[in-house]
């Protein structure tokens, strides 16, 4: 709902439309005039608006958008709706790739049905810009380390369980979807625990040959095997002291696991080839994306290993599930690709954060990460819906599994794709009831 304390600037020099505006909008917000462009800047300052209504026919502005500019370059926070007089709509649209919100001709015969709805929407938008802003302030203290962003409870119930076991020694099971972060919450786990200071080492059981894998895990003496030219040390042995991290151990064939189970109850192990057995002490942390329990019944993962691993278990949700991490994430993901290859910062605008907020993500923060660089990479300033790849908005197409998924009502579905068709038309409401083939007061009625 409108509120009473958010303030509307309207730039416009003539008189009969500006009141216009004021009289159509209602008396819902605090409203300032002003009729040129020193005027302008110093409501800018002073009255702080929250929106901006722009006529870009000012006489005194050579090409009809430098005023623009000077507003945006302020760097204040407000949405701005343009207003332009022109036949053509190209100043519009240049407005647009400049940083406004929207806008809307003179001419068109529904504006005054139209502008209030307009303001609106441009409120919300700014209100959701300000949590956006309120969010980023407080996303240090929601990165602990490395590409955690934890801003959804669930995200939060899991650093807060980390918290309470970063004293402890014994094992951990992370589980999870391919993409969601596990060595990522492994290597938190260990920068939270005593043994900050030794080794963190980590291994793929999934990438790896059986007979590689053994190697790699326990070492081997000079001479073991063909090919085995000088002694080596194993990630074992290399995790004396410190931490052992065994991704996707579902993989591990069940010869490993016999081993590894031993080396969890003894504390011993010998490299290939040797007689000598070697002491160790560790923590480890495993981590797998499958289901341990339905292999264990067909034979494939032994269930006194599952209980030795399984001490402290962890569980990564989906991003599908999680929503309220993604904008955090796109800033995130964003910052760091851009500090590490010396870019400028681009803007996404709400529009494309609320987008890919919904999308179903299969591949995790993995696949977010790398959408976020791909768009960076387009090199625009402000990045909307329109410069999204061909896969992602494929990927959207299945909006209807979705909505059958989560059983929602016919009037949710239908207000949820009436305001996709508005987003994918850059919030022109003319287009979106062509293609919804209703008049505008069925569309309002829709969003309302």
């Amino acid at each position: 709902m409108p509120d009473r304390n958010n303030k509307i600037l309207i730039i416009e020099d003539n008189e009969l439309w500006s009141e216009s505006y004021k009289q159509w909008i209602g008396d819902h917000f605090r409203i300032e005039i002003a009729a040129n462009k020193a005027e302008a800047l110093k409501a800018c300052d002073e009255f702080g608006p929250d929106l901006i209504i722009l006529d870009l026919g000012l006489p005194e502005i050579i090409d009809g958008l430098n005023l623009l500019d000077d507003l945006v370059k302020k760097g204040q926070d407000f949405q701005v709706i343009v207003v332009t007089s022109y036949k053509e709509h190209k100043y519009a649209l240049e407005a647009q790739r400049k940083g406004a919100y929207s806008y809307f001709s003179k001419s068109d015969p529904s504006l005054e049905e139209e502008l209030p709805y307009l303001v609106k929407q441009a409120i919300k938008m700014q209100q959701l810009e300000r949590e956006n802003n309120e969010l980023r302030s407080k996303l240090q203290q929601k990165i602990y380390f490395a590409d955690i962003v934890a801003v959804s409870r669930q995200m939060q119930q899991t650093l807060e369980t980390i918290e309470r076991i970063k004293h402890s020694v014994e094992p951990v099971l992370i589980t999870g979807e391919s993409g969601v972060g596990k060595e990522v919450m492994a290597r938190h786990i260990f920068k939270q625990s005593p043994r900050l200071n030794d080794n963190f080492v980590a291994i793929n059981c999934g990438a790896l040959p059986p007979n590689l894998l053994e190697s790699e895990l326990f070492g081997y003496e000079q001479g073991a095997f063909t090919g085995a030219l000088k002694t080596t040390r194993g990630k074992i042995e290399l995790a004396h002291n410190g931490t052992l991290f065994l991704d996707e151990i579902g993989d591990m064939p069940l010869a490993l696991q016999v081993k590894l189970l031993r080396i969890l109850a003894q504390k011993r192990f010998y490299r290939l080839g040797s007689e000598k057995e070697i002491e160790v002490n560790f923590r480890l942390i495993s981590a797998t994306n499958q289901p341990l329990t339905d292999m264990i019944k067909e034979g494939k993962f032994r269930e006194d290993l599952y209980y030795r691993l399984n001490v402290i278990p962890l569980h990564i949700p989906p991003l599908r599930e999680r929503p309220d991490d993604i904008p955090a994430m796109i800033d995130y993901f964003s910052e760091k690709f851009c500090r590490e290859n010396s870019l400028p910062k681009p803007k996404f605008t709400s529009r494309i954060i609320a987008f890919l907020s919904h999308l179903e993500w299969e591949g995790n923060a993995r696949e977010l990460e790398n959408t976020v660089k791909r768009l960076i990479l387009s090199n625009e300033q402000q990045i909307d819906i329109e410069h999204l790849p061909p896969d992602i908005m494929e990927a959207s197409n299945s909006f209807l599994d979705r909505a059958l998924a989560k059983e929602l009502s016919l009037d949710q579905v239908s207000k949820i794709y009436v305001k996709m068709v508005l987003d994918l038309k850059d919030g022109n409401k003319k287009e979106a009831c062509k293609v919804l083939n209703v008049n505008y007061r069925t569309l309002m009625n829709k969003l309302s």
